[in-house]
């Protein structure tokens, strides 16, 4: 059976990936952290902040903390002639139920294995390439909350040829709200809320994640390197209930009787309702390679380091393999 899933994405990948080829690109290696701040702050969040459109974006990590097994599930069921002479619905390929959206993504996102550069497109890198984590532990100490920490390699264009990695992590708020952080009804069918950019549906519903931290970071090169980063934070609030709040004010100014709280000053009797605030970090910045850079923002931080490395044109070929080594059956 062919999984739809794993088809779409490795169409998106095929799509966004092809565009860039006719430039030369330079390597580089990527190293980041986004840490949630400790400190609170009376800042006043505009509530109409729209989520962020993503779709171009290429999503390295995603495979890493929700790998698609249904190819391995279907394979792990051998039959021999005999068995598909006595059983053959047992041999048939089960339909698959869609690899479920965790709940909450795992903030230290590496590969189990390294890829090249010599395969021409970027890859996550193992645990092994952090250098990170020695600071990161005194963020923690500080009382900072890790929301994402992972590096790849990548090549690096020029700013009209450039990718946008996605970046996303923490928990999946998609059970109680909606992307642009209205409260979602309980009666509310998973369907309302999926993204319409895929003609077909999922065979099972499942509300698309709305994650705690969103966002994508694009690399380019102009004479020098920029980073070009647009992060949202998604943040559990309150707001009062649409339209509650002018009938109360209506109603009150009708009867010309304000109400007031126990100091006396007029108030608003409109009542409330869960909100998730979207608290946004954008920013453009030229940087040089080699030096770690930090984005604040009074409510997250973002450090993040872009290190040269060998170019795959001055790399050792891939081998071929030994045909002496090949296994025939």
């Amino acid at each position: 059976m062919i999984n739809l899933k794993a088809l779409t994405a490795g169409l998106m990948l095929t799509l966004a990936w092809s565009a860039p080829q006719a430039e030369e690109a330079t390597w580089f290696e990527v190293e980041i952290a986004v840490f949630q701040r400790p400190q609170t702050t009376t800042e006043a969040w505009s509530q109409e902040t729209a989520p962020l459109k993503t779709a171009n974006t290429l999503d390295l990590l995603g495979p890493a903390m929700m790998p698609d097994l249904s190819a391995l599930e279907e394979a792990l069921t051998p039959c021999d002639s005999s068995d598909w002479l006595s059983q053959p619905e047992n041999c048939q390929p089960q339909p698959t139920e869609p690899t479920p959206i965790p709940e909450q993504l795992p903030a230290t996102v590496t590969a189990l294995e390294t890829g090249s550069p010599l395969s021409g497109t970027p890859f996550l890198l193992p645990a092994e390439a952090l250098q990170f984590d020695e600071a990161l532990a005194k963020l923690r100490h500080k009382g900072a909350r890790v929301l994402l920490h992972s590096a790849w390699q990548q090549p690096v264009f020029s700013r009209g040829n450039s990718q946008a990695y996605r970046l996303y992590n923490g928990r999946n708020f998609s059970d109680r709200f909606y992307a642009d952080g209205r409260l979602r009804p309980l009666n509310d069918p998973l369907g309302s809320v999926f993204d319409f950019n895929f003609s077909m549906m999922p065979e099972t519903a499942q509300a698309e994640p709305v994650w705690e931290l969103d966002g994508w970071l694009r690399i380019y090169l102009n004479h020098f390197l920029f980073i070009d980063t647009s992060l949202q934070l998604r943040e559990e609030s309150e707001r009062p209930v649409p339209g509650l709040e002018l009938m109360a004010a209506e109603s009150n100014a009708a009867a010309d009787q304000p109400v007031q709280n126990q100091q006396g000053h007029a108030t608003s009797t409109a009542a409330t309702e869960p909100f998730l605030n979207i608290i946004e970090l954008r920013q453009t910045r030229r940087v040089r390679s080699r030096e770690i850079h930090y984005f604040d923002h009074p409510k997250m931080g973002v450090v993040i380091q872009i290190r040269r490395m060998t170019q795959p044109k001055d790399m050792e070929p891939i081998p071929a393999p030994d045909s002496d080594t090949l296994v025939t059956r």
